[in-house]
């Protein structure tokens, strides 16, 4: 049992995590894979696995010493309060950078997909609110949300998979050559950017009571993602091909809509949306939370209800001016988004750790 109703466990961070990929996955995955590596790009998580394992180990031996922090107090501790405060500030930035981005998205899909007709400030809104109300009760009431959903949207997903495998077209998927492997590595960009944001959730460290169990748990989450992620290419990619997917704007719908069981039973794109929105719910939440975890650091205060309000108004007014259309903001995900998410989540938790060890601090 936890020590406290407050805290949480690596176990159920993992779950949260695994649905905030789920969340971004399926939204750029499989355009971006078949943009860069065409018929090979169903294999790119198999290349972006190893990085993600050093990020695991990383993260695993920041925490090896002082385990109920979080990794503010560790950025803190290794550069010192002035150095250590513009860092966490540049990450605050980004949170709240990514906050916006994932609150667009959520709009946009469903202007373009079931509700064409409907104010995108209303669609933000009410997520907003809901998000809002949730987080005032902590991130207990959160992680608990995924526990109750995980399962039920990995038996979801697994059907859908199994139902859409008559349709996938080997030649869609093969052959891959050694030609294909400069193109696979820069496709794991897409993935590595994904990925590389399951160091955001050591923000709120000091919720976690047990980051002992962080490669343990986080190897679990290595197979599951790898797994996940090829069905997710493989049914996308190998449906309709390369050439097509990279053009549509929401991939793994398109490729539902060609299921048709005993030509009875259509529009399963229907359920699909539903859990893609409880799953956008706990990404934006997660965002939120990291936010006022990273700003608790920097004015050192203990109380994080006042800044729901403030972080939640903000993420509604940036989703506004973050781009004038999908266009620009799938533009500015795959330029600027993905590569920033892999210094901020991989490639500075290494420097963290260097850092620390030379200094002796972790």
């Amino acid at each position: 049992m936890l020590s406290s109703r407050e805290k949480i466990s690596v176990r159920q961070v993992t779950i949260l995590f695994l649905l905030f990929v789920y969340s971004i996955s399926i939204r750029i995955f499989p355009t971006y894979a078949a943009k860069t590596a065409e018929r090979a790009g169903w294999l790119t998580p198999v290349v972006a696995m190893l990085p993600f394992i050093c990020l695991i180990y990383t993260n695993q031996a920041l925490f090896k010493i002082k385990k109920n922090v979080n990794l503010s107090d560790i950025i803190i501790k290794v550069f010192g309060k002035i150095i250590g405060t513009i860092i966490l500030t540049v990450y605050l930035i980004w949170t709240l950078l990514l906050l916006g981005i994932v609150l667009r998205y959520f709009s946009e899909r469903f202007l373009s997909s079931i509700l064409p007709n409907t104010p995108m400030n209303f669609l933000s809104v009410t997520i907003m609110a809901a998000v809002f109300y949730t987080l005032r009760h902590g991130i207990v009431y959160i992680v608990r949300t995924a526990e109750f959903f995980f399962l039920i949207i990995v038996v979801v997903y697994i059907s859908v998979f199994l139902f859409i495998i008559p349709n996938i077209e080997v030649i869609n998927l093969f052959p891959v050559t050694h030609y294909d492997v400069w193109p696979l590595m820069k496709a794991s960009v897409s993935i590595l950017g994904v990925w590389s944001m399951f160091t955001l959730f050591f923000f709120f460290g000091d919720k976690i009571n047990d980051k002992e169990h962080i490669k343990r748990f986080g190897m679990h989450c290595t197979l599951y993602l790898v797994i996940a992620s090829l069905m997710l290419l493989i049914e996308t990619i190998g449906v309709y091909g390369y050439s097509v997917m990279e053009r549509v704007s929401l991939p793994y719908i398109f490729a539902i809509k060609s299921i048709s069981i005993l030509e009875t039973i259509e529009r399963i794109e229907s359920v699909a949306l539903a859990f893609w929105v409880i799953a956008d719910y706990l990404t934006i939440s997660a965002l939120v939370y990291v936010a006022i975890s990273i700003i608790k650091s920097l004015f050192s205060v203990s109380e994080e209800k006042p800044f729901i309000s403030s972080v939640s108004i903000f993420a509604f007014v940036f989703s506004n001016f973050v781009a004038h259309n999908r266009f620009e903001l799938e533009n500015f995900t795959n330029n600027i988004s993905l590569p920033g998410n892999i210094i901020l989540g991989f490639i500075f938790p290494l420097v963290i750790l260097i850092v620390g060890k030379v200094r002796k601090k972790v």
